[in-house]
């Protein structure tokens, strides 16, 4: 049987016929994986789609062509998927514009996008932000700075590039809802409420007698979620199609010098033999990162 699979969705999320691989998932169970978007416990082109709204910008940069090419190598040949994310020239028009009433609208959409610094720190949210998914240390891996949520943004361009060397064709911008799978054209929504998108916002939750919040390290959640696109305003929506098998010995690992991005250099501190065994005593492997 081929696999439809939300990567990322959170334990709230249900679908009849999908499964689901978040990583706040603590077990395998019938419709969820556990695990992460870089190593998914399916087996080679058992998928024939997959969906992944609002995830890749959690994700350091160095780790996406690797997601892709899990994408890629768990998806059949003909297999769809679907991504959103932050529309980073969208956003930046609007910051260079200037444009008050797109992020005004942004702010109705995402209620967490930061307010206090005015166009710039608006931009800014969308690209970094802050959250539980990447944690900073100093150099000296001696001090807790902060977590992040969002780390890095995409336009059209940056994710074809990455999408086309992993073995995707067909690579097309989509609009809010509007998709070549019609199961896929079912809007985020609430389950027993109107299937349509509509803002998460305070009044929202609170209209509808619905409670999300996260206190002392826990989140208290009395809803579920199903359907698939959600901010519309926001979002840059891309669907592709699985044209071939790609492994990341086919071509250039953009980590590497041949990529001549200057990623590799995000990997200089393992040649920092203190740095290194500070890291060897807190159980990381860093022979995974070179």
């Amino acid at each position: 049987m081929e696999i439809k699979l939300n990567v990322g969705a959170s334990p709230i999320w249900n679908k009849e016929g999908f499964m689901v691989l978040d990583h706040k998932t603590s077990r395998n169970s019938k419709n969820f994986i556990k695990g992460d978007a870089a190593h998914i416990n399916l087996d080679e082109g058992s998928c024939s789609v997959i969906f992944c709204s609002h995830v890749l910008e959690h994700i350091p940069h160095y780790r996406t062509q690797r997601v892709l090419l899990e994408f890629s190598r768990v998806l059949k040949i003909g297999g769809t998927v679907r991504i959103l994310l932050p529309n980073l020239r969208k956003i930046a028009t609007a910051y260079v514009k200037r444009d008050e009433e797109f992020f005004k609208k942004a702010v109705e959409e995402d209620k967490n996008i930061r307010q206090d610094l005015g166009f710039g720190g608006m931009f800014m949210n969308f690209i970094v932000s802050p959250g539980q998914d990447t944690c900073l240390l100093n150099r000296n891996l001696s001090e807790f700075i902060g977590g992040y949520a969002h780390i890095y943004a995409y336009d059209f361009e940056m994710l074809s590039i990455i999408l086309s060397g992993c073995g995707f064709g067909e690579i097309k911008e989509k609009e809010f809802c509007k998709s070549s799978i019609a199961e896929l054209e079912e809007p985020l929504h609430v389950v027993g409420l109107k299937n349509e998108w509509q803002n998460f916002t305070k009044k929202f939750y609170q209209d509808n007698g619905l409670i999300h919040e996260y206190k002392n390290g826990r989140y208290n959640i009395n809803f579920t979620l199903t359907g698939f696109d959600r901010n519309p305003l926001t979002s840059l929506i891309i669907e592709a199609k699985k044209e071939r098998n790609v492994t990341i010995d086919d071509g250039v690992d953009m980590n590497s010098e041949k990529a001549k991005n200057y990623n590799h250099y995000g990997f200089s501190l393992l040649y920092d033999e203190e740095a290194t065994k500070k890291m060897q005593l807190l159980n990381i492997d860093v022979r995974k990162s070179r």
